[in-house]
């Protein structure tokens, strides 16, 4: 067994020696992807700012009057009243000030509304330059819910009027309150906000998963790819020692980084797509008591080494057949995607739902558990999950095992795919 860990120490050191492989698989997802989200997070905090609104104001009545009054005595809401005679001057005007929002109260306002009629309000969101449209989308979604209080306060005036002592409850009769049952226990979040939350951690591990998957096979392929490319893999395979230390080692430093990569992009990415909840949910995971526990963590971290450990076995068995790294990357893009795409399906679909021809279907390819997993150790299900590390260590063995078979064999030294290279005459 020393000769094993020589092995693989020699085989994480290369990996460690390798910096821009630790800026991609370290670096880039602890920094870049928490990076991104704070850019999010900024550029949201800078739309919340003061909205500045152009007013042009073609009605007489005091209505128009108490509009423009609501909107200067709104937080975060800068007024600027234009002098314009119709609607093409207000913009041109609302333009050279730089506004946000330009608002136009029409001539019969507060003559509409003083009839009991339906009156208009125009709203013109500013667009000066192409960027994002946080701005302008906050921005007038300000303005809009400024108005709509201001309608609902102006209703409920006319319905007192009319002699109901309750005009709320005959604006709204109805009152909905929304509350959510997760695992037996109410919690006091709407439901349309759970599914939000849920909707983005259903995004987030299939997304990891899938780049785990692809870097870690890729990094196997390159491994077995470069010994042969370099015509070292003879070398290696004349030392004293078993066959199988040597593939055993290869998986070890490679599943190790691949572990190491796979938690850098959790991290990332949790933190990315935490700021997309910022100033919309406020509700956070624990909130909802989907929390996991240290069992859950250690269930789903096997499940996910498992699933590590058969992405790069299959990647070795496919790189024994290329002749360079090049070809090696090709041929498992070509094995491992297909196998790890259909995973994407978990993004949109409970799998519960689907046939149960389509749901085995999927629960026979490996890398699909981890997703699954990860949503049953949310839940406190820890059942299903020590079936799927079972169903991943059984595969898992199986690869290992043809792994070792191939390596043991002149094959590995004589097979190759012609990767659409002709013969030479």
């Amino acid at each position: 067994m020393s000769d094993f860990w020589v092995l693989a120490k020699k085989e994480l050191k290369n990996f460690f020696r390798d910096k821009k492989l630790l800026f991609g698989l370290v670096v880039v997802p602890l920094v870049l992807l928490p990076v991104l989200g704070h850019a999010f997070t900024m550029g949201l905090e800078q739309a919340k700012g003061t909205t500045h609104v152009a007013v042009a104001n073609f009605d007489n009545g005091k209505y128009g009057r108490l509009l423009i009054s609501v909107l200067r005595n709104s937080p975060n809401v800068s007024v600027v009243v234009v002098n314009a005679s119709n609607v093409e001057e207000a913009i041109s005007e609302a333009l050279r000030l730089n506004q946000n929002v330009l608002v136009v109260i029409p001539p019969d306002f507060s003559k509409r509304l003083e009839s009991n009629e339906t009156a208009t309000v125009e709203l013109y969101g500013i667009f000066t330059t192409i960027s994002t449209g946080m701005k302008e989308s906050v921005s007038a979604g300000r303005i809009s819910a400024i108005l709509n209080v201001l309608s609902e306060g102006i209703a409920e005036i006319k319905v007192k009027n009319l002699g109901a002592k309750n005009p709320n409850a005959v604006l709204h009769p109805i009152v909905l309150k929304s509350e959510s049952v997760i695992n037996g226990r109410v919690v006091d979040v709407s439901p349309a906000i759970v599914s939000s939350i849920i909707v983005s951690q259903a995004m987030t591990i299939p997304l990891v998963v899938f780049m785990m998957v692809m870097v870690t096979s890729q990094m196997a392929a390159g491994a077995i790819a470069s010994e042969k490319e370099n015509k070292t893999l003879e070398t290696l395979l004349t030392l004293p020692v078993p066959r199988t230390y040597i593939v055993a080692s290869k998986i070890f430093g490679t599943a190790v980084m691949g572990l190491v990569a796979a938690v850098a992009y959790m991290i990332g990415m949790k933190y990315y797509m935490a700021s997309f909840n910022t100033g919309t949910t406020g509700v956070s995971l624990q909130q909802l008591g989907l929390t996991v526990t240290p069992l859950g963590g250690m269930l789903f971290a096997l499940a996910v080494f498992l699933t590590i450990i058969i992405a790069l076995s299959l990647a070795m068995i496919v790189a024994v057949f290329a002749e360079d790294v090049q070809s090696a990357t090709t041929l498992v893009s070509a094995v491992i995607m297909p196998l790890a795409f259909p995973a994407f399906l978990l993004m949109y679909t409970d799998i519960n739902a689907l046939s149960p021809v389509a749901r085995y279907a999927l629960l026979a390819i490996p890398f699909t558990h981890p997703i699954i997993d990860y949503r049953h150790v949310l839940m406190g299900s820890y059942r299903p999950v020590v079936f799927s590390v079972v169903y991943l260590l059984i595969v898992a063995l199986a690869t290992l095992y043809a792994t070792a078979w191939l390596f043991s064999t002149e094959k590995i030294l004589t097979a190759q795919i012609k990767w659409g290279r002709r013969k030479r005459i």
